[in-house]
């Protein structure tokens, strides 16, 4: 029988042709190195863009993103929505046009809700994030309401609008993230009408100090300049409370 080993060495490149195989075979896997590192270097700049919107996404809304908040208010936050929706259509009860502005009104919910119970609201949504105003918008239009209720970007600290603006102000889980709530509320009673009221909802007192360190609800509005207002808890499940509700008059 023929010799295994020397059937092998056989079969095997001579020397220099294993050798020039050698030499491609590195060439590839150098080539896929480079590849794979200006891959990495591409895509850095994205990856860093992300995140940078990921993290300014949390400061505004303690979400990620416009989309993921969509995807949670509508469920985590209906019922609280719809109360909310209620209180407002009472406080401008009477009123044939009232005129509301809603100040951090993320993807639209409330907006759309209250539009339903008050037939000649007028109603401005006014966000930081282009992403929720989007939204906002394009629910609105999908809701037929387009022409009640409007959408757009603007800061609490500098509202775009004239003294004496508005019937109501509306606000719900936003305050905490003012970065100057005193000054948040002091635009706020500007803009009202005289008598006109603002509902204001956010996470407890304890929760806005832990996460952006604010000073809580009814010390930044009386920094801001309201002297009358009811301040209630909403707590659930049992006596831990959840939601921090604010009704105030503008004298």
């Amino acid at each position: 029988m023929p010799d295994r080993a020397a059937a092998v060495r056989a079969r095997r490149p001579a020397g220099p042709a294993r050798e020039r195989g050698r030499r491609r075979c590195s060439r590839r896997v150098a080539a896929l190195a480079v590849l794979g590192a200006t891959a990495a270097v591409l895509a850095a700049p994205a990856a860093r863009a992300r995140l940078a919107a990921a993290r300014a996404s949390l400061r505004r809304s303690s979400s990620p993103g416009a989309s993921f908040y969509d995807l949670l208010a509508g469920r985590l936050l209906g019922g609280l929505y719809d109360q909310v929706a209620r209180d407002a259509a009472a406080a401008v009860d009477g009123r044939e046009t009232p005129e509301v502005l809603e100040i951090g009104p993320g993807p639209g919910d409330l907006a759309i809700r209250l539009a339903s119970l008050v037939p000649g609201l007028r109603l401005t949504g006014l966000d930081l994030d282009p992403a929720m105003v989007a939204i906002a918008g394009r629910k609105a239009a999908e809701a037929g309401i387009t022409g009640r209720v409007r959408f757009v970007e603007g800061d609490v600290a500098s509202l775009p609008f004239a003294d004496a603006s508005f019937d109501l102000v509306l606000s719900t889980f936003s305050v905490h993230h003012w970065p100057d709530a005193a000054a948040g509320f002091a635009e706020v009673r500007r803009v009202l009408r005289p008598g006109g009221r603002a509902i204001v909802c956010d996470l407890p007192d304890c929760w806005g100090r832990i996460e952006t360190g604010a000073p809580g609800l009814a010390v930044s509005a009386r920094r801001g300049g309201f002297d009358t207002m009811a301040v209630t808890a909403v707590r659930w499940p049992g006596p831990v409370e959840v939601v921090r509700r604010a009704h105030l008059l503008r004298d």
